[in-house]
């Protein structure tokens, strides 16, 4: 188990940031000292940097968009939809000493692989048919 911690609670103040610009987990924002060996809970997609630099053991990033679209970490991550984030907030302030697990990653046959991306192009070219499009398989 790994302590949680908002990145609002935890501003840079001795590089001048305020809770208003950690919370986002920018490069540069969070304290070390408050961050390190725990799991960081950042507002908004945001990348890792800051919470690899700063020492924490993983973060939980927010947004609603490339749902379909995994990404590489050096850390443990979890990227959560603008609802389950709130979920997460709610226990945040429901403990005092909030807590949360990192699992290995667990790899599961797809049945239904392969799949079509979102950003993979569709049917012939609106303004042209000299123009290919190509289906990216996932």
């Amino acid at each position: 188990m790994f302590p949680l911690i908002y990145g609002g609670d935890a501003p840079n103040k001795t590089g001048g940031y305020h809770k208003s610009q950690s919370r986002y987990c920018s490069l540069g924002t969070l304290d070390r000292n408050l961050v390190e060996g725990k799991i960081v809970v950042c507002d908004f997609q945001t990348d890792v940097t800051e919470a690899i630099v700063a020492g924490a053991a993983g973060t939980i990033l927010q947004g609603d968009d490339f749902r379909d679209v995994a990404y590489n970490t050096p850390i443990a991550a979890s990227y959560l939809t603008l609802h389950d984030r709130s979920e997460v907030e709610t226990y945040l302030n429901s403990t005092r000493r909030p807590r949360g697990t990192i699992l290995k990653t667990i790899v599961e046959k797809n049945e239904l692989a392969p799949s079509v991306a979102f950003f993979s192009s569709r049917g012939p070219n609106a303004i042209t048919s000299d123009i290919l499009t190509v289906n990216c398989i996932i």
